[in-house]
């Protein structure tokens, strides 16, 4: 038996390996319409976010200034544009005749809003009570000068047995050069006659009582 040897040249060639591509991935078309939606949404949700500070509302400013007790009039108001706020409760200028009338509440000051807790109480003196305008010398009242709305008990300067009156301080007058000051003073209707009296001879001194004593 014989056995036929091979040359290099005879034996066979093994086949070219086959190249590798990796797989082409192909888009979701539902992926893409979720980020399309997603974009959306976060758009308006940031137009959402800014766009109450863009815009602006007409409402009511004070034009000139009004003390407490006074009647708001429309010439004390005028019109101006804010910017909504949380916490800001300001009155739209086309409803300001549901103010003009009223007394207010507190000092409207030149340049601030009002709002509806500022204006809506009766106007002072009520049915009944009675505005008495006490002057006061130097001396009858404390220096320090009360603040509308202060409690405060009117006594009298002579030792003549009359008895003090309660009253609520609306405004405060000038003082002049000499101390002498004027004080508007809301009192029961009662009192009235009695503490103008007594105030026409300026026979009366102020004391002042703790706020909330009224």
């Amino acid at each position: 038996m014989s056995v036929k040897s091979m040359s290099a040249g005879d034996r066979a060639t093994p086949p070219a390996p086959t190249p590798l591509h990796p797989p082409r991935r192909q888009r979701s078309k539902v992926l893409v319409l979720v980020g399309v939606v997603l974009a959306a949404v976060c758009a308006a949700g940031t137009v959402a976010v800014f766009r109450p500070t863009s815009e602006t509302i007409s409402a009511v400013g004070v034009a000139s200034p009004v003390r407490f007790g006074e009647v708001v009039t429309e010439a004390a108001l005028r019109e101006v544009e804010v910017h909504p706020t949380a916490g800001l409760e300001p009155i739209a200028w086309e409803d300001r005749s549901a103010i003009v009338g009223k007394s207010a509440t507190s000092d409207l000051v030149v340049g601030n809003l009002v709002t509806r807790a500022q204006v809506g109480g009766q106007p002072l003196p009520r049915a009944d009570q009675q505005l008495v305008g006490v002057p006061f010398k130097a001396g009858q009242m404390p220096a320090a000068a009360p603040a509308p709305r202060w409690p405060v008990l009117l006594a009298s300067a002579e030792s003549d047995g009359w008895q003090p009156i309660r009253a609520t301080v609306l405004r405060v007058g000038v003082t002049e050069p000499n101390g002498s000051c004027v004080v508007d003073v809301v009192v029961a209707a009662a009192d009235g006659p009695r503490l103008a009296a007594k105030a026409a001879a300026s026979a009366v001194v102020l004391i002042m009582l703790p706020m909330g004593a009224g």
